[in-house]
């Protein structure tokens, strides 16, 4: 694992070492995704698989205020969730690429990724049913008086969900430490929100009904996300109950499948993506400060550890056929 360039150069203060943090941790996911698309086209490797780029602020920021021991569960789109909670990008690939070596021994893919070993309890493709199996971790974190929180991930489509709206409902009634992060990317598939929700519909009017804390960030800005995740995290770590965090976001590729796709897009168009770029963004922030050689060191290291990582998965051996049960359940 790379380390910040700051930790072998002069000291610098506690926030630009955060900046440092959450851009290497933004670049790698981005690189990781983008040179996956890759793969999988040139492999022609047809198993589902659903892409983040372009929403590597909302992963970054919310896991910057947790502890290790706090728990994170995800949806089909969570590659980059489970790489901001520490997740090993080598099994990370080796899991897309049915290999032993994967996170789920290679049995689980890209939508049904868990690593235990950080706190990655699991993700699930079947919209918003990741949402109540979160709230029973959060319900377990209380009954035994955890200082730790549950915080799981869903888009704006899986919101819409009947099940999701139990969830709030219990997690209210219960006082449970689960924060649910909505990335909305203003699309479900195609489908935009006008077509999907009444005239009224309106997050935080649901979710303040269920006495949950409601807040709303800009999801193409990791100082936005972050400074509302950290107070909503630590609401909810003090008892507070649950909390709802809204990210607006713009996903970058198509629904699922390793392409760029712009047909249906209006507000989240690429010009508009250009200038909106979380990753850029940031970049521009640190080069204006100076530290253009560490963003370089840090791109060029990402990008040698991404190109490791494929190479690796890409030799390593696929479950043995005798394996096929083991491990189904630990």
């Amino acid at each position: 694992m790379m380390h910040s360039p700051l930790d072998r150069k002069s000291p610098k203060s506690e926030a630009d070492r955060r900046l440092f943090d959450a851009y290497r941790k933004m670049f790698l996911i981005r690189t990781a995704e983008e040179r996956l698309a890759q793969l999988y086209l040139k492999n022609k490797i047809m198993s589902f698989v659903h892409f983040c780029v372009g929403q590597e602020a909302t992963a970054a920021g919310v896991s910057e205020a947790l502890q290790p021991s706090d728990k994170m569960l995800g949806n089909h789109r969570s590659h980059g969730h489970y790489l901001a909670k520490g997740g090993d990008l080598r099994r990370m690939v080796c899991e897309l690429l049915g290999k032993e070596a994967g996170s789920s021994r290679g049995k689980g893919g890209s939508m049904h990724m868990i690593d235990k070993s950080v706190n990655f309890i699991g993700s699930t493709p079947i919209l918003g049913s990741i949402v109540p199996l979160a709230s029973g971790v959060a319900f377990e974190q209380k009954f035994r008086r955890k200082n730790e929180i549950t915080v799981v991930f869903l888009g704006d489509g899986a919101f819409e969900e009947g099940v999701v709206y139990e969830t709030l409902n219990l997690s209210g009634l219960f006082a449970l430490p689960l924060l649910i992060v909505v990335e909305n990317n203003l699309y479900s598939v195609n489908s935009p929100l006008a077509a999907r929700r009444a005239p009224g519909h309106d997050v935080a009017t649901i979710v303040k009904g269920f006495g949950a804390t409601y807040r709303k960030a800009d999801g193409n800005d990791f100082h936005d996300v972050a400074a509302s995740a950290r107070d909503l995290i630590a609401s909810v770590r003090s008892g507070k109950g649950p909390a709802v965090l809204e990210c607006v976001v713009y996903r970058h590729m198509a629904h699922s499948a390793p392409i760029f796709d712009e047909s249906v897009r209006q507000e989240d168009t690429v010009e508009r993506r250009a200038v909106t770029d979380p990753i850029k963004k940031l970049r521009a922030e640190l080069v204006g400060k100076g530290a253009e050689e560490e963003v370089a060191t840090i791109e060029s290291g990402v990008t040698r550890e991404v190109e490791d990582a494929i190479a690796f998965a890409l030799e390593a051996p696929y479950p043995a056929r005798e394996t096929l049960y083991k491990g189904l359940y630990d």
